[in-house]
């Protein structure tokens, strides 16, 4: 059989008309390259990313470690950071099947202050999302000849604490210093600058009172930044006898010159004194707290303190104190100190509320003044009545529930449900009635830090909805209940970052809601989080987010 020549030609033709194709491989999703949401502060700085779906690890890396260092590098290009900068893992927190991986961020290794991100990872390593605020330039070098703090920085650190404290200079001591990169739009000053400088930290203590200033490395008389910090399981508890010779508060209790210790991890109850009983059962009602509902594995291992007295890190406290008044009437968290507190103020939430400090110290670290420093507050609120709902040590009647500080001799401190109506009248809507506006700064000495005890309001009532829902502002929110809400909360404090605001907050409350469906997290779910937008709406926190 043979094939005619026009049959021929006309396949050659048909051959000849097939244009060539060329095969271009396409680059490996990264972040970079991925449609995703983009949340940017009011300076429009970057503070948070959330990718249509989620990212697979550079390398395929599913060690949760592994997979954040592999994706820092498209992170710290999309929030806008410098080539130099280096992201190292801080922190690596249990998230349903997934988990959260803590960076933070540093330049010829000196950390830059504020500047770090959470990664929300799958169990695969993909990114499910990324919050925080990374150093977008850098102004200036360290001296050469001063890397660490100098005496006259520590000079113009205690001057300008004395002077702010209204104090005699030789009542002011150092409790820490280093060296830091200082943006002040990484803090919670409330300016948005974009440049870090090099600069020496001071942590500072005046009677019951923190500080922290933050000097110019290059001009040692120059003062970057200054603001009070907040009045500020193995446990320790000493005991100042409301009366007794008053001892420094600054040296943590069991350390050399502190008071008597009473009790530690294990002994007997100390013998008519109920307070120092207390608040040891209740710094362990704490603890359960955060192992059964968050997955922490040791509040000790978080916030411990060690005084070298054998005991090594310990959750300590002081009780009975009597600073600036007798007795006292208040309490604090101090950052290398501890808890102390007067015997007016001794209750589960209130106990809860200060160790609560020091976790936020460890994981987000929100600055303590302005909206940041209102969220912090809140956090503490929000903590100290998680863990007072869920304790059996006391009853729980239901005229007492979100009341902060109920069956102290002071009576309530806040109403987390009815802010407006409770004691100090403190705002339920963002910006609303009773919203404090002034921002605090070290130009611009307004009271209660920026209002971060009036403020704080906002953060309670989110809280209050979305734990136990409720009719507010024209929305009904249906409440998540108490174990779903205690999981949220934890993944948003450990994904939080020292300046975020208000819509930080609710971003990253939506955020993390979404990422736990996607990982099982408590049982949440899509509706859930449907539930969480409405409670957000209801307080009238603005979300704002573009497509990139």
């Amino acid at each position: 059989m043979f094939v005619r020549p026009a049959v021929v030609a006309s396949l050659v033709l048909a051959l000849m008309a097939v244009p060539a194709v060329t095969v271009v491989a396409q680059p490996p999703p990264s972040l970079v390259n991925s449609p995703k949401t983009i949340h940017r502060n009011s300076g429009g700085s970057v503070r948070q990313v959330v990718p249509d779906a989620p990212v697979p690890a550079p390398g395929g890396a599913a060690d949760p470690s592994r997979a954040a260092v592999a994706h820092a590098p498209d992170v710290a290009q999309v929030f806008g950071s410098r080539p130099a900068a280096d992201l190292a893992v801080q922190r690596v927190s249990r998230r349903g099947t997934g988990t959260t991986v803590r960076l933070t961020q540093s330049v010829d290794a000196v950390p830059v202050y504020g500047g770090g991100v959470a990664m929300a990872l799958k169990a695969d390593g993909a990114l499910l999302s990324v919050t925080g605020a990374l150093a977008e330039q850098l102004l200036g070098r360290f001296p050469a000849e001063a890397p660490a703090p100098t005496a006259a920085a520590r000079s113009a650190a205690l001057d300008r604490t004395a002077e702010l404290a209204r104090a005699e200079a030789a009542a002011v001591r150092v409790r820490s210093e280093s060296s830091v990169w200082y943006d002040p739009g990484l803090s919670g000053s409330g300016r948005s600058e974009h440049v870090a400088r090099p600069a020496y930290r001071f942590d500072l203590a005046v009677g019951d009172r923190g500080w922290r200033v933050f000097v110019d490395a290059t001009d040692s008389r120059t003062v970057l930044d200054a603001w009070q910090t907040a009045e500020d399981l193995i446990r320790v508890i000493c005991d100042a006898d409301s009366g007794g010779d008053e001892l420094r508060l600054d040296i943590p209790c069991g350390g050399p010159g502190s008071y008597p210790v009473v009790r530690t991890e294990g002994g007997p109850p100390v013998t008519d004194e109920d307070d120092a009983n207390e608040v040891y059962d209740w710094i362990g009602d704490t603890d359960v707290f955060y192992h059964r509902y968050t997955g922490l594995d040791s509040l000790t291992d978080l916030i411990g303190i060690d005084a070298h007295d054998r005991n090594g890190p310990a959750l300590r406290s002081v009780v009975r104190v009597c600073v600036v008044a007798c007795p006292y009437r208040n309490a604090y968290w101090a950052e290398g100190v501890g808890f102390v507190i007067g015997a007016p103020v001794v209750a589960i939430d209130v106990v809860a509320h200060e160790l609560t400090h020091g976790v936020t110290e460890k994981t987000s670290g929100l600055d303590y003044l302005n909206e940041s420093g209102a969220i912090n507050e809140s956090m503490s609120d929000v903590f100290g009545e998680f863990t007072e709902l869920t304790t059996e040590r006391i009853p729980h009647a239901p005229e007492d529930r979100w009341k902060v500080g109920n069956g102290t001799e002071v009576g309530v401190i806040r109403d987390m449900r009815s802010p407006r109506s409770g004691p100090g009248h403190q705002p339920e809507v963002y910006r609303g009635p009773g919203w404090q506006p002034a921002v605090y700064s070290d130009r611009n000495r307004v009271p209660d830090r920026g209002g971060v005890h009036t403020n704080s309001g906002v953060g309670n009532k989110l809280a209050y909805l979305i734990t136990d829902g409720d009719t507010f502002n024209g929305r009904t929110v249906r409440g998540l209940g108490l174990v779903k809400a205690a999981a949220l909360y934890w993944t948003v404090q450990t994904q939080l970052y020292p300046s975020a605001d208000y819509p930080a907050l609710a971003a990253t409350l939506l955020t993390a809601c979404r990422d736990a469906v996607a990982d099982a997290l408590a049982g949440l779910t899509t509706a859930d989080c449907a539930q969480v937008h409405e409670a957000v709406d209801a307080v009238q926190i603005p979300v704002v987010a573009e497509k990139a």
